[in-house]
């Protein structure tokens, strides 16, 4: 039988895009769990995926349900219909979709063991990570990713599966584009904060710190120890503070080449039996709370995942979206967590591995509103390729579920694969557009207007402890995450994210304007690289606090010296005036000294709060005070300070609280307009300058339009550039 698969000879990634035969191409696909299914099922499930409009299904490949017993495998279903892997890829390509195959060893998944053999578990209890007091539970397994036992056994498992994937790949004329190895690494440890105490792996913490730092007397001269040789060194244990930061910093960063290091030995074993198709990782990223998910920790654990591209280049890297109800007071995490999961590769595209279009209990109930801005808002922000999880119920064969049979996850197609719930719709709207739009929007990319400087050793705190750990969590979380991160988006910027570590000078000085939220602690390096940047002509806004030591603890003023910036006495109990009237700020409240920047903004006392200043070609903003988005005002006052420092937004809406992002390539794009609020909105949206050419230039409406939006939706408007203006596509 032949379908339009039988065309395709290859699958790329590169700028950012995916490329089938050349040509970029957005991935909408859905999460379908043949092993959950009846295999008589199979066909409409696959009915249904095409009648949405999606290009691929995905489903991970479970290594229990396939080596049911130690050295017994199925993949044609022999011993269970439901194990019929080869026949399911190929009604996957019978219905003209792609498949993304998720191959572990670890899937998650609800499963009992994560997927991982029970034979396995049970005879090799030393490949678990060693730490006192911790009991394994049955859903959360605590693997030890190094142990060379483990990955013997994970090669077992890949010399099986592989080689069926390979043959099933897209130039072999299978249906398979994308490979998914392991899922959510790192995800159980860091919830249990249990990181790796094996020999083995303190060894490799030695050596890492051997490759960090030379000699000892370097490490020595860093940490204030006195050890002999790097043999003497253990994982640090205890609280983290100010002074034995650089130590535990140190320690985060081996993490991150741990799991890298794990996710490279996958990878070789891909590369072994062939695997060309592009290799993809899942991020884990959403924390439920009750009823509602938010990704406050999407920071911290994606750079958990920082190194993987270092050692295993154009890894395709997605997060699971599952914030239960989106609306106007979480969209912002849609922006961040998509944002800083595309610091991970600079060429490979980023999706949703699992955007939500179901939901694992009844409770909160899924509606379409929420598929619709979940949907849109991730693309709208740069994603180009989305999987919906789940798109198809399913049921667990007795004594693989982890919470039993039940598997309905709210999927919007029943058991059956005829049934469609109320959230279907979305699905299959969204699915019109991409049929229509797939290659215009796969090469487009989001225009920014400023760029947020990523500090890694604000976040890297996974496995730290005690009372200093904790506030420092809680700080970013109200105060970057849902404080300037969130106000920076509202006050009408669209932003991307930069590695401050990791960028070079060039690299960072090709962004027109900074806004870094920084602590009182930043590295002499990072602090230089700062200064040079606005030096050389960069627009810099600095807040909450002015880093003046090292992550030694010792004194480091290298930025505010250069900024001029004189540290004055902290107001705990005393509010600012803006505007001439008294505003209300988390204490303490910073002041600054001296008579070299300009007060923008002062506390009711008289002192300096906000600082304004130039250096070399550049000026910068400095802000003393902690801001949480709690009162409206405060976005005007964020839109004052990127005034004052001429950075201009290319979008300019009205009224502020709507949102708007656009995706552009040459003379082609997409325009995405949100009203997340549950009343209708009418505003006006404008183009203010050629995205083409985003120099800098005199402010002129490329483009405008009025539009009503009703409660909770989000407008998508197809652009094209036309002569000197931009003007809509008509259907």
């Amino acid at each position: 039988m032949s379908t339009v698969l039988d065309k395709v000879k290859e699958v790329s990634v590169g700028n950012k895009s995916f490329y089938i035969n050349g040509k970029p191409v957005f991935i909408y696909s859905g999460e379908i769990h043949y092993f959950r299914i009846p295999k008589k099922y199979w066909k409409d499930h696959l009915k249904s995926a095409k009648a949405a409009g999606l290009n691929t299904v995905s489903s991970y490949i479970p290594w229990n349900w396939h080596e049911y017993e130690e050295g017994k495998f199925d993949f044609t279903g022999k011993s269970h219909p439901q194990r019929d892997l080869v026949t399911f890829i190929e009604l996957i390509k019978e219905n003209g979709l792609y498949f993304s195959a998720r191959v572990g060893p670890v899937s998650n998944a609800e499963l009992v063991e994560e997927g991982i053999p029970k034979w396995l578990l049970k005879n090799n209890p030393d490949i678990y990570v060693q730490r006192k007091g911790f009991n394994n539970l049955p859903h959360a397994l605590l693997l030890s990713y190094l142990n060379p036992k483990f990955h013997s056994y994970i090669k077992k498992w890949y010399d099986q599966i592989l080689p069926i994937v390979s043959k099933e790949q897209i130039q072999e004329g299978g249906p398979i584009v994308l490979v998914q190895l392991c899922n959510e690494i790192s995800m159980i440890h860091w919830l249990h904060k249990a990181y790796d105490e094996n020999a083995y792996v303190s060894e490799k913490y030695q050596n890492f710190l051997r490759e960090l730092y030379n000699d000892i007397a370097s490490l020595n001269g860093v940490y204030g120890s006195h050890y002999q040789d790097f043999s003497e060194i253990s994982q640090p244990k205890g609280e983290v503070t100010p002074q034995n930061l650089q130590i535990f910093f140190d320690w985060a960063l081996f993490y991150r080449r741990y799991y890298a290091t794990y996710f490279r030995f996958l990878a070789d074993c891909a590369k072994a039996h062939s695997i060309t198709v592009p290799l993809s990782a899942n991020v884990p990223q959403f924390y439920d709370y009750d009823v509602r998910g938010r990704g406050v920790f999407s920071p911290m654990t994606t750079s958990i995942f920082r190194d993987f591209s270092v050692l295993t280049p154009l890894t395709v890297y997605g997060g699971a979206y599952q914030m239960r109800r989106l609306d106007f007071e979480n969209f912002h995490d849609v922006v961040i967590t998509t944002e800083v999961t595309k610091l991970l590769d600079k060429e490979a595209p980023t999706i949703c591995a699992e955007l939500q279009s179901g939901i694992m209990r009844d409770r909160p109930r899924l509606y379409p509103s929420d598929v619709e801005l979940n949907i849109k808002s991730s693309v709208a922000h740069g994603l180009n390729g989305i999987n919906c999880y789940m798109f198809s119920s399913g049921e667990n064969i007795s004594g693989f579920g982890a919470f039993g049979a039940y598997h309905d996850w709210q999927a919007p197609v029943g058991l059956d694969g005829k049934e469609k719930k109320d959230h279907f719709e979305p699905l299959k709207e969204w699915g019109q557009f991409i049929k229509k739009h797939s290659a215009a929007l796969g090469g487009t990319k989001k225009i920014n207007d400023t760029a947020i400087g990523f500090y890694v050793p604000y976040y890297a705190t996974e496995y730290f402890t005690g009372p200093w750990a904790s506030n420092l969590e809680g700080y970013r979380t109200y105060f970057f995450y849902d404080g300037i991160a969130r106000l920076v988006q509202l006050a009408g910027y669209n932003y991307t994210f930069c590695d401050l570590l990791r960028l070079d000078k060039e690299e960072l000085q090709s962004q027109e304007s900074l806004c870094v939220f920084s602590l009182e602690f930043m590295d002499a390096a990072t602090q230089t690289k700062l200064k040079e940047y606005v030096e050389a002509g960069g627009k810099l806004i600095l807040g909450p606090k002015v880093p003046f030591m090292d992550l030694s603890g010792k004194e480091c003023k290298i930025l505010a010296s250069a900024l001029g910036l004189e540290l004055g006495e902290k107001k705990e109990k005393e509010m600012i005036l803006w505007k001439g009237k008294e505003c209300f700020f988390e204490f303490p409240i910073q002041t600054f000294n001296g008579h070299k920047n300009k007060p923008l903004i002062k506390t009711v006392s008289g002192q300096s709060c906000v600082s304004y200043g130039r250096l070399g070609k550049g000026s910068f903003i400095s802000y003393g005070f902690p801001m949480q988005h709690i009162f409206d005002y405060l976005v005007p006052m964020v839109q004052e300070w990127f005034h004052r420092l001429d950075i201009e937004s290319i979008l300019n809406i009205e009224p502020w609280d709507l949102q708007a992002v656009l995706r552009w390539n040459g003379e082609t794009g997409f325009l995405f307009i949100f009203n997340y609020h549950d009343v209708d909105k009418e505003g006006v949206i404008e183009i203010r300058k050629n995205p083409t050419d985003l120099v800098k230039g005199k402010n002129k409406k490329w483009f405008s339009k009025r539009v009503h939006l009703k409660r909770r939706s989000g407008l998508v408007i197809p652009l094209k550039l036309q002569k000197d203006n931009i003007v809509e596509v008509r259907k």
